[in-house]
C-alpha cells in the first residue's frame, strides 16, 4: 500500500523534482534580486567619492558573502552529487569552471580603488551569475532529476542548509583504490 505523502503527478507541483527545483529557484532568485540593485546604484547613478565607496563596499561584502556562498552551496549541495557521473561530469566541470569565474571576478572587485573598473566588474559579476543561474535551472536540475539514485528533495534540503550557513553531514572517506588485507 502507498501512503498518500508518496503519491504525486510527475511534472505537477506536488511532483518532488518539481518542488526541489522550485527551492532552489527561489534561492537563485533571491540571489539576484539582491545583488541587482546593488551592481544598479555602482553602475547607473553618478554618485560622489563617497556614495560611491559606500556603495563599492556594499556590493563587494554582498559578493564576498552572500554570492560566495551561494556558488559553495550549490557546488556542495548539487555539483558534488553529479560530479563524477558519466552522464552529468562535464556539465559539473563547466559549472564550477564558471563559478571559478565569477570567485575571480569578486576578487577583482575587492582589489579595485578604479571607479571605471569596479563598474564594469560588478556588471561582469551580474551578467556571469545570471547565466550561471540560468544554466543550473535549464540544464542542471532536469539532469540531476533524471539521474539514478538522486533524491531532488534531498538536495534541495541539503542546498538550503548551506545557505542558511548549516554543514552537511558527510561519511568517512574511504580509500577504494587501496588494498586492505586482514591480519
Amino acid at each position: 500500500m502507498t501512503l498518500t505523502s508518496e503519491v504525486f503527478t510527475q511534472a505537477t507541483e506536488t511532483d518532488p523534482a518539481i518542488q526541489a527545483r522550485a527551492v532552489i529557484r527561489t534561492g537563485q532568485q533571491r540571489l539576484l534580486a539582491a545583488l541587482r540593485p546593488k551592481v544598479a546604484l555602482l553602475t547607473e547613478l553618478e554618485l560622489g567619492a563617497d556614495a560611491r565607496e559606500a556603495a563599492l563596499a556594499a556590493l563587494t561584502d554582498f559578493c564576498t558573502g552572500s554570492v560566495r556562498c551561494h556558488l559553495n552551496a550549490t557546488d556542495q549541495a548539487l555539483y558534488a552529487p553529479a560530479a563524477g557521473l558519466p552522464e552529468t561530469r562535464l556539465l559539473i566541470r563547466a559549472l564550477r569552471t564558471a563559478a571559478t569565474v565569477l570567485d575571480q571576478d569578486i576578487d577583482a572587485l575587492t582589489r579595485t580603488d578604479n571607479a571605471h573598473r569596479a563598474k564594469t566588474i560588478a556588471q561582469s559579476i551580474e551578467a556571469l551569475l545570471a547565466t550561471h543561474l540560468a544554466v543550473e535551472q535549464a540544464v542542471l536540475l532536469p539532469a540531476l532529476t533524471a539521474l539514478p539514485g538522486i533524491e531532488p528533495a534531498t538536495l534541495a534540503a541539503d542546498f538550503t542548509t548551506l545557505l542558511d550557513g548549516g554543514r552537511l553531514d558527510r561519511p568517512a572517506i574511504l580509500d577504494v583504490g587501496r588494498d586492505v588485507t586482514d591480519g
